[in-house]
């Protein structure tokens, strides 16, 4: 009897446990849990910077025969920069490289006046007051189209630009009274580097340093003062300047 009954029991547990398994399951589907999406730079971007800049301006005089008569007083000038950029990045697929295009316009305050000019011998004129006579020279605006190459960790950019820099370039002479301006758009060319870092898939700070050389240039003042007239005035402008900024990548 113990015997039927254990071979009873075993039976009905075997049929249980097919029966089991052949009913469909009452647990649903595991969630579905999306990758985190790897952080790119690429994309369009806009955004504004602002900076302090120091420029190089120290003049030569010659005469019609191209003969060194004078030099200037450094004009070297400081100021505050600031503009508005624009640009595009393109991260290469698989690789940590970015190449990229960027645009930047900016109000310049760079303008800086002298009225002491040497000799030949390294000695200031010695022709009337410093108040006889005077010039200088001024940047209102200027701007910039440059390339950018940059190697990505991860949020942070770091990346080397350079192009063609281009900036209002006003200069100016006054003697007794009589006085002459000269204003052109003057080009050059611009090579830098920075740090950038994301914030957000959107939004990123940045810290540059540009090196920026517009050449040299001169001027043949004709009505600006028996002190200047008949003289040429050769100036060579450099600049450097630091910026940080914002952008927003789309």
């Amino acid at each position: 009897m113990i015997r039927k009954i254990a071979l009873a029991t075993v039976f009905a547990a075997t049929a249980s446990a097919a029966l089991a398994a052949d009913l469909p399951s009452t647990k649903g589907p595991a969630p579905f849990i999306a990758p985190a999406p790897i952080f790119t730079w690429t994309g369009f971007y806009v955004g504004g910077q602002i900076g302090y800049s120091w420029r190089n301006d120290r003049m030569i005089e010659t005469n019609a025969a191209d003969a060194l008569v004078g030099t200037g007083s450094d004009l070297g000038a400081t100021g505050v920069v600031g503009g508005l950029h624009i640009g595009y990045n393109h991260q290469i697929q698989g690789t940590a490289v970015v190449l990229g295009i960027e645009a930047d316009l900016e109000a310049a305050g760079l303008n800086r006046t002298s009225a002491v000019e040497l000799n030949p011998a390294g000695v200031p004129y010695a022709n009337g007051a410093p108040t006889d006579y005077s010039y200088g020279t001024k940047t209102s605006w200027q701007g910039s189209i440059r390339g950018r190459l940059g190697y990505s960790f991860g949020q942070a950019l770091l990346y080397a630009t350079g192009g063609v820099a281009f900036a209002n370039m006003r200069t100016f002479y006054t003697s007794f009274g009589a006085s002459q301006a000269f204003s052109d758009t003057r080009a050059g060319w611009t090579l830098g580097a920075g740090l950038e870092y994301a914030l957000s898939r959107n939004w990123s700070i940045r810290a540059e340093y540009r090196y920026t050389d517009f050449g040299s240039f001169t001027d043949s003042p004709a009505t600006a003062g028996a002190f200047w007239n008949g003289f040429n005035d050769r100036h060579s402008i450099k600049d450097q300047a630091v910026r940080v900024g914002v952008s927003y990548r789309f």
